[in-house]
């Protein structure tokens, strides 16, 4: 056994794992290693191990608005499992509202619902949302009015040494669906856990506003496997990425198992699981911006990532 082979073993890693089952789309290649983070530490254990083997190491959370190529990601893929969730002790008294920290691999959806019923308000437009919150900080996720620039008090990260930062709001940028964890200054970090600030509030009343958000999704999101919201809402227009490919008549096409979807132009649809392949997405995101780009003359941006190699 090789010292790479001891310390996947090590780590319970998983070699030649088929990310499809991994994903909320359910296509993609397989990853070289993958290990499953159950708590901050493994995680951390994961970060120091592909940094101490020169492994490119890949995060994955939900597996939400990710589309992996057909060959798979080389390196170590780290699936965040990390969910743990508490009240941060000593937050300063004379500061309005309560401070919670969230593990990166806490789901949108349970954290809202969860602290909601514990008399808390500022997640309800996360609802429905099936990312992981580590996830979504580099995109600065949101949804009816709220994001995450909104509650975000600070973020705790990981160095490829295993060091860990502390970033504040200021540190990481966060703006529409961008931030320096994405294209900035800090794009190598691994985020741990998120300090947000919630405030007190009648469960009831953020029980109701969840309610609303949960079925205001179920009215406009498709169900099933799909890449959900592809495309950035362009800015400085009017109309939105979803209203602009239902305008040029693409809603319904489909290229292979992909399809652009009726009830919500800005998602595409999986309608063949286990035949699925990531090229056929890639090909219609392709087709749909070229469309677009003619009828309009906008350029759509993917909000999705597109990560991994194409098959040989």
């Amino acid at each position: 056994m090789t010292a790479l082979e001891h310390a996947m073993s090590e780590l319970g890693a998983k070699r030649d794992e088929p990310l499809a089952r991994h994903t909320f789309v359910q296509v993609g290649g397989p990853a070289d290693w993958l290990v499953t983070a159950r708590n901050r530490a493994e995680l951390v254990r994961a970060v120091v191990a592909s940094h101490d083997h020169q492994l490119p190491l890949y995060l994955l959370g939900a597996g939400s608005n990710v589309l992996i190529r057909d060959g798979g990601i080389r390196g170590l893929v780290v699936k965040n499992e990390s969910r743990d969730c508490s009240l941060v002790p000593g937050a300063d008294p004379d500061t309005p509202g309560c401070l919670i920290e969230i593990d990166s691999g806490a789901r949108f959806a349970r954290v809202a619902r969860e602290t909601a019923r514990a008399g808390l308000t500022g997640l309800e437009w996360a609802a429905g949302i099936p990312g992981a919150l580590g996830g979504g900080l580099p995109t600065n996720a949101g949804a009816y009015g709220g994001d995450l620039a909104q509650v975000l008090e600070s973020a705790r990260a990981v160095t490829a040494d295993g060091s860990e930062i502390t970033l504040l709001p200021d540190d990481l940028d966060l703006r529409y669906r961008d931030s320096a964890l994405r294209s900035g200054i800090h794009s190598g970090l691994v985020v741990i856990s998120l300090c947000l600030r919630l405030h007190r509030a009648d469960p009831q009343a953020a029980l109701a506003e969840i309610e609303r958000v949960e079925r205001l999704r179920k009215t406009n999101a498709p169900a099933g496997p799909s890449l959900g919201s592809t495309f950035k809402n362009p800015p400085n227009i009017q109309l939105s990425a979803g209203a602009l490919i239902e305008q040029a008549g693409l809603g319904g096409h489909r290229i292979g198992a992909a399809e652009v979807s009726t009830l919500h132009a800005n998602y595409i649809r999986n309608r063949a699981v286990g035949r699925a392949r990531a090229s056929d997405f890639i090909r219609l995101i392709e087709y749909v911006q070229a469309r677009v780009q003619d009828r309009f003359n906008v350029r759509l941006e993917p909000e999705i990532t597109i990560v991994g190699e194409e098959l040989a």
